[in-house]
């Protein structure tokens, strides 16, 4: 009797020991508690186990991530940021969501844009390009509806890395990104880009790797190229004497895109470089010397709870 209850319960003992475990579960996001205005920013979505479908929600947009490998188990990296010509300091929400062993989980948080000071500058173009002849009206509007379709491009697939590869071979801005433009004495918008002196013919090369979403010879930008790198994250090229790529292309890092020039409304030749992360045009210059793992290292680390 004894060897019979003794063998059960080494049976038993055996049947806790190979019984399956659910594995345990950890989840974290990353972003910065405050971010100047204009200025760009990153995110993360980082868990011990697999999961889908991350996105962050963020100056109402939805940014589709993607899941890679990553340290000790998986990643979802983001470029964020706020455009200087219509986000007014003040605290924002940014929102995590991401599905984990059929479950939605959601995590939220308050990023503080913080006012910045940028310069005014006045410039004098021909006055057609302050105000376009009536003619020209319905040109320029379908044009904003092309460019317009174009920043809302969201895909998935991270084609972009940091930092990214210059645009021309040297850098010497002529008009930094967020002055004031003042257009033969009538105000305007902040300037969405950066102004880099080139010559006329001079390479301009693609920042990150990714797929042509728009070219064309438009009124206000001359010749234009945007470029999607997914995620959210956009380059754009202005004022272009030549065009090498066409709508579709897909590109390298680095690749020679087209030539600078000083098409539209410009008062000089030069390459205006912008960057677009989830809608929003940001200062392109300060990621040119850095990478997404610095940036990650201004933000904080939260648990998201309930896995």
């Amino acid at each position: 009797m004894r060897l019979k209850k003794l063998a059960s319960l080494i049976i038993l003992f055996a049947a806790v020991i190979f019984m399956p475990v659910k594995s345990f579960a950890a989840a974290w996001v990353n972003f910065p508690s405050s971010c100047d205005v204009g200025q760009a920013f990153a995110v993360s979505i980082t868990s011990t186990t697999n999961y889908t479908d991350p996105v962050v929600k963020w100056m109402n947009r939805t940014i589709k991530l993607n899941v890679e490998q990553g340290g000790a188990g998986k990643i979802s990296y983001g470029l964020l940021g706020s455009d200087v010509r219509n986000v007014k300091p003040g605290n924002y929400k940014i929102q995590f969501e991401f599905t984990q062993n059929k479950k939605k989980y959601r995590a939220s948080g308050t990023i503080k844009i913080k006012p910045k000071q940028y310069p005014q500058e006045n410039l004098t173009v021909n006055p057609k390009m302050v105000n376009p002849p009536a003619k020209e009206l319905p040109r320029i509007r379908e044009e904003s509806k092309l460019m317009a379709a174009a920043l809302r491009t969201m895909t998935t697939s991270r084609k972009w890395t940091t930092p990214p590869t210059s645009p021309l071979t040297s850098i010497y801005l002529t008009s930094h990104y967020g002055k004031q433009r003042v257009y033969n004495g009538v105000p305007r918008a902040g300037h969405n880009g950066a102004d880099i002196r080139a010559a006329v013919g001079t390479n301009v090369c693609a920042p990150f790797a990714g797929t042509v979403v728009l070219t064309g010879f438009f009124y206000y930008t001359g010749g234009a190229v945007f470029i999607d790198s997914g995620n959210g994250v956009i380059t754009a090229f202005y004022h272009l004497s030549k065009i090498n790529v066409k709508k579709g292309d897909r590109v390298a890092k680095g690749q020679v895109v087209a030539l600078s020039g000083a098409t539209g409304r410009v008062t000089g030749p030069h390459l205006h470089y912008s960057l677009i992360l989830g809608g929003q045009f940001v200062d392109p210059i300060p990621l040119l010397s850095t990478s997404i793992n610095q940036m990650l290292k201004q933000g904080t680390q939260s648990q998201v709870n309930g896995l």
